[in-house]
């Protein structure tokens, strides 16, 4: 393990280490921790050898913002002098030259970064690390960094992750730090660095020491989550299986995997432990269910799989006890509500005169249960939706009557799927109801006005808005088009 005192001495200039000699892995990794290990920095490599990571790049004095905070906050005012400067490490799929003269061509085999603090017991900093190949058809809270290597740049793609630092950071603060970190990526929030995350953090019902910080209570990591420019919600988890077959619209898995849409991941908190699920895929889990969750544990690493959420093998996750759902200001509606919402307008529509026949109507006759219709919920910006419109094989009527009409910043779209077609991997939205973010809780279900508009097969309605008249369109009949989901709209053209 690499000593303070060697860790930022002068001359050192980058260095590139060959990963395909046998130890380079585990001679890399002894330079960062004690000989025990650590499970987030042996998670990321084993994520990188996955990849078919041959290079690492080593950057030996880089300053990092997040560590600087931490250091100025807390690790200042300790007897021992930590270094101001950090180390990162870039994985490279491709042989990287040691001269570091020239890495113009290396952009298509990059796959990311981490940082590394001069913390023994727990390195691992900011990280931006490819997902892991079994991801690749996943659903994925995910977006796009560009970082400079020494006058290069390289473009990374990931879900943004950290490792608590067992005093200052804990793994509420760290799991929090992840979901905004992520938020200024792809929502445009702004930075918070962990001193400000763990002083949001402080205050109110404490369950333990706050410096060295014991761990936020739930309701710190809530209000920490509203100073810093969320607008979270709270739900209950089921507690059993038994229980979560009886919960309707807030089913474990149904519930997460509308945020995981919605590009929001959620924290998960247990009785000692808290983690973020950012991601999920349909590949049958453990307890029996379709989709396989999938989570960042500050602990553990990025990108784990979840088996069962009810017979966890680690007692840490026990019991599953509630969410932590951040969504965005603007957003009032929440994504159970909206559901109800729109599963009501599509109930409306299978009593109405215009079913029989529709592309719903075929899906709802089939007999198995795993081919007919269901619903993916998400929350997504109007301009992003009334931009990929025709990219999404929508009717050209209806593109431009969407595009005409007006829509508030953000919009929850119930999307009516054809399970078969998704099974299939075509495109497989035969309808959408599109619900305006800022209605009320309590919106009563049975007004048109709720909604903002609605399509299935050749019937679309449009609402209008303050006093405007509504209008209702012909539809050429049996259109099938693409999601509106980022993510999945991702998954198409990855397969096309």
């Amino acid at each position: 393990m690499l000593s303070l005192a060697d860790w930022s001495s002068s001359g050192q200039r980058g260095s590139v280490f060959d990963m395909t000699v046998q130890s380079s892995w585990s001679t890399l990794a002894a330079d960062y921790t004690f000989p025990r290990g650590n499970e987030s920095l042996e998670r990321i490599f084993e994520i990188a050898r996955a990849h078919g990571v041959v290079s690492v790049v080593k950057e030996p004095r880089y300053i990092d913002a997040d560590w600087r905070s931490q250091l100025a906050r807390f690790y200042n005012g300790t007897f021992r002098r930590y270094p101001s400067v950090c180390h990162r490490l870039h994985f490279f799929t491709e042989p990287v030259p040691t001269d570091l003269v020239n890495l113009s061509g290396f952009q298509e085999s990059y796959r990311g970064y981490t940082i590394l603090r001069p913390l023994p017991v727990s390195p691992v900093g900011r990280t931006m690390i490819a997902p892991p190949l079994e991801l690749a058809d996943g659903v994925r809270c995910e977006d796009s960094e560009t970082i400079d290597l020494f006058g290069w740049p390289f473009r990374i793609t990931a879900m943004p992750f950290i490792s608590q630092d067992t005093q200052f950071m804990r793994c509420a603060h760290a799991s929090l730090w992840m979901v905004l970190t992520h938020a200024r990526m792809s929502h445009g929030l702004p930075r918070h660095l962990p001193a400000a995350i763990h002083d949001a953090a402080s205050g109110g019902i404490m369950v333990g020491r706050q410096l060295p910080n014991d761990g936020p209570s739930g309701y710190q990591l809530f209000s920490a989550m509203d100073s810093l420019g969320l607008s979270p919600s709270r739900k209950a988890l089921p507690e059993s299986q038994d229980d979560d077959r009886e919960a309707g619209n807030l089913k474990l898995h149904g519930m997460l995997c509308r945020y995981v849409n919605s590009s929001l991941p959620p924290i998960v908190i247990s009785n000692t432990h808290a983690w973020v699920v950012v991601a999920y895929l349909r590949k049958r889990s453990d307890d029996g269910r379709a989709v396989q969750l999938w989570r960042h544990d500050d602990k553990q690493g990025p990108y784990l799989p979840v088996g069962n959420p009810w017979n966890e093998e680690d007692l840490s996750y026990r019991p599953w006890q509630s969410a932590y759902l951040p969504l965005l200001p603007k957003a009032y509606l929440d994504a159970e509500r909206a559901e109800v919402v729109g599963r009501f307008w599509v109930r409306h529509f299978r009593n109405s005169t215009a079913f029989k026949g529709t592309t719903l109507d075929i899906a709802d006759q089939r007999a198995a249960k795993e081919e007919g219709a269901t619903c993916r919920t998400f929350l997504l910006t109007s301009t992003q939706f009334k931009q990929n419109l025709i990219a999404r094989g929508m009717p050209a009527v209806l593109a431009s009557a969407y595009r005409l009409a007006p829509m508030s910043r953000y919009i929850w779209i119930i999307e009516v799927v054809d399970r078969l077609r998704r099974s299939q991997r075509e495109p497989d939205v035969i309808g959408e109801i599109v619900l305006d973010a800022t209605i009320t809780q309590f919106e009563p279900l049975d007004d048109p006005s709720a909604i903002l508009a609605m399509h299935i097969d050749t019937f679309a309605f449009i609402s209008g808005v303050d006093h405007a008249p509504a209008s209702s369109l012909d539809i050429p009949p049996g259109h099938v088009y693409k999601s509106a989901c980022p993510a999945l709209l991702r998954l198409y053209s990855d397969n096309e």
